[in-house]
């Protein structure tokens, strides 16, 4: 009764879907309208109404105009654009070019998934389920269905929802769980109704009428199935009137009813012509066929269509094409050809899969004895087994090979950020000692102010307060001011950096030891000459570094070592930069007279972060200071 209502709920929306003849005029009139205002979006729009229109009814026609409107479209990625992708893939799935149709859904659906357009995102991963149900692989088919249908819960998509639960309840009823079948196919049909979307209504009652009879229930079956093809036949969708067909005639023969299979197959045969001959209803229908010339005897005659199948075992055949190869060896063994049923037995030996092997393997087997052919079918056996073996070997050793792969990149990994923490570390060390030294350095500069020029002009005051204003007192006060600017103007000598910009280092250094205030009984000398000696190519951050170590050297030999002899040399050949000093002064290279001023300590950190080396010893009783940079220039 439950079914029979459903069948009323398809005819009372045939009056108003009767109207779908005068959409092609309709579709037409929209692309002439849209052409006089050169608006591409618009042409694209109508060429995709007209190429949903012939879907169902010439797949030709639907991939022609859809590939029109997607040369057409502007605007990419849009809803339109996705749409297209799905028509595009349809129509090559129903011509059976399951590869081309793949590639479409899965651009469909991932611009879908981009734009978060949920109806376009279901409706791919229905096709891609499809397609995956047509290749043999349903779990996968059933990953995207149930990504579709999570899609659309809580929506009031039918046409949509209708096509998802159709495809769920096929996959089911071909993987023999039919009360689950039968479920999802009667939601199928309640939700089609809904919609009253005549592809979808059709499309779901002939899914429903196929499981039923699947579960014996052959009359509510042929009723479903009688009324898909009526409705078809009414609205020129031959794609569902063979579909309808092909199911019938699988009925009859299995209830045995000759004259019925006979009649229906004329049926059949004339629309056949209607359709693409590589289109999927078109080879489902020839598998039909061939299987009940077979059941009648009519060898030669099924044997014609499984050829001309055979030719089209790409095109996405129901049929597993080592079953075909069973059903054709069959065939010549009864028209009594025994080479020819011997070759196509092993040839589906050698191509089928698991569900096939052992039923394949007694027949083989029966036919080797028949015909004193048992050697062979040992060498067969043999061959499969040692290509599994070298398959499992080469499988054994990509594992192998991928997790040793792994473990290094994790020792790499591990290795660079060590070493680069480890760097990091002595980054931070080297800018520690840096500023440590430079604080060193401020505190020695502050007390030269404090004990030097601070006291002297105390001194000075003092002087002015207790002398008498004569001649003579004015120009000893003099005297001392004039060497508190001195003391004051060597000290920011000290503090200035030198701007190489203007000067090389070489003129820098040799500017400043002749300018050095140094006691009467100091010989301080300096040489720098270096013919071809190219000083501007000498980094500034490097000539800055030299020019300090140069100060801090000159200072803490001054003061520390007692010398009365002192030489500067620098030189510059090739890329070598090498700074050295000697004084005739007692050795403090030790350290022992480091904490008087910045030291050796700071000298050496700068060395560090120009990349240099920095030598002291004891040469002919004279005290060495060495510093060497190799200039990457």
């Amino acid at each position: 009764m439950k079914n029979l209502l459903l069948l009323f709920c398809l005819f009372t929306t045939c009056t108003l879907l009767h109207a779908q003849e005068a959409d092609l005029a309709e579709y037409q009139k929209e692309l002439a309208r849209a052409e006089k205002l050169k608006d591409r979006d618009s042409i694209a729009a109508a060429y995709c109404h007209l190429g949903e229109y012939y879907t169902r009814r010439s797949a030709d026609s639907a991939l022609y105009y859809s590939e029109k409107a997607l040369a057409t479209l502007k605007t990419k990625p849009s809803s339109l654009h996705i749409t297209l992708l799905n028509n595009i893939g349809d129509a090559y799935f129903s011509s059976g070019d399951l590869d081309k149709a793949f590639s479409y859904f899965y651009m469909a659906r991932h611009e879908a998934s981009g734009l978060k357009d949920t109806v376009l995102w279901a409706n791919a991963n229905t096709n891609l389920g499809v397609v995956y149900r047509q290749r043999e692989n349903p779990d996968s088919a059933l990953i995207y269905y149930n990504e579709a249908l999570h899609l659309l819960e809580g929506r009031e998509n039918y046409s949509e929802l209708a096509q998802v639960l159709s495809s769920i309840a096929i996959l089911y009823a071909n993987r023999s769980r039919l009360d689950e079948g039968v479920l999802y196919g009667k939601r199928a049909v309640e939700a089609a109704a809904k919609s009253k979307d005549m592809d979808m209504i059709l499309y779901a009652n002939y899914a429903c009428g196929s499981i039923y009879f699947q579960q014996r229930r052959h009359d509510e079956g042929i009723g479903m199935l009688r009324a898909v093809v009526e409705e078809g036949t009414r609205q020129q969708m031959p794609l569902y009137v063979l579909k309808g067909y092909t199911t019938m005639l699988e009925m009859f023969k299995a209830l045995g009813k000759r004259d019925s299979v006979d009649f229906y197959m004329k049926k059949a045969e004339a629309v056949v012509r209607q359709l693409p001959e590589d289109s999927q209803e078109v080879l489902g229908f020839l598998e039909e066929q061939f299987l009940i010339y077979m059941e009648q005897g009519r060898y030669r005659e099924s044997l014609d269509i499984q050829m001309k199948l055979l030719k089209r075992r790409e095109r996405g055949m129901y049929m597993p094409v080592d079953k075909l190869y069973l059903m054709i060896a069959r065939n010549y063994r009864g028209l009594k050809e025994p080479e020819n049923a011997m070759y196509y037995y092993d040839m589906a030996y050698r191509t089928c899969d698991s569900l096939y092997s052992e039923r394949v393997t007694k027949e083989l087997s029966d036919m080797t004895v028949k015909y004193d052919t048992k050697e062979k079918e040992l060498e067969i056996v043999r061959l499969n087994q040692v290509q599994l073996e070298q398959k499992a070997q080469t499988m054994r050793w990509l594992v192998a090979t991928i997790v040793v792969v792994f473990v290094f990149l994790l020792f790499l990994l591990y290795y660079m950020f060590r070493r680069k923490r480890v760097k990091k570390e002595e980054e931070l060390k080297l800018a520690r000692s840096y500023i440590e030294g430079l604080e060193r350095e401020r505190t020695r500069l502050a007390k030269d102010l404090h004990d030097g020029v601070c006291n002297d002009l105390l001194g000075i005051g003092m002087q002015m307060q207790c002398m008498p204003p004569t001649d003579e007192s004015k120009q000893e006060l003099l005297g001392l001011l004039e060497q508190v600017r001195t003391d004051v103007r060597c000290i920011s000598h000290e503090l200035m950096p030198p701007k190489f910009q203007y000067t090389t280092l070489a003129e820098t250094i040799e500017a400043y030891v002749e300018r050095l205030a140094v006691p009467s009984s100091v010989q301080l000398a300096f040489s720098g000459e270096n013919e071809g000696a190219e000083w501007h190519q000498v980094p500034e951050q490097v000539a800055y570094e030299v020019y300090r170590i140069l100060q801090e050297l000159l200072s803490n030999v001054l003061k520390h070592s007692g010398a009365t002899e002192v030489y500067v040399s620098l030189s510059l050949t090739e890329k070598l930069l090498t700074l050295q000093i000697t004084d005739n002064g007692k050795s403090y290279s030790d350290g022992s007279a480091a904490g008087n001023g910045i030291g050796l300590t700071t000298i050496r950190e700068r060395v560090k972060a120009i990349g240099g080396v920095f030598t002291t010893d004891i040469q002919n009783g004279e005290q060495l200071f060495k510093l060497e940079i190799l200039l990457s220039i």
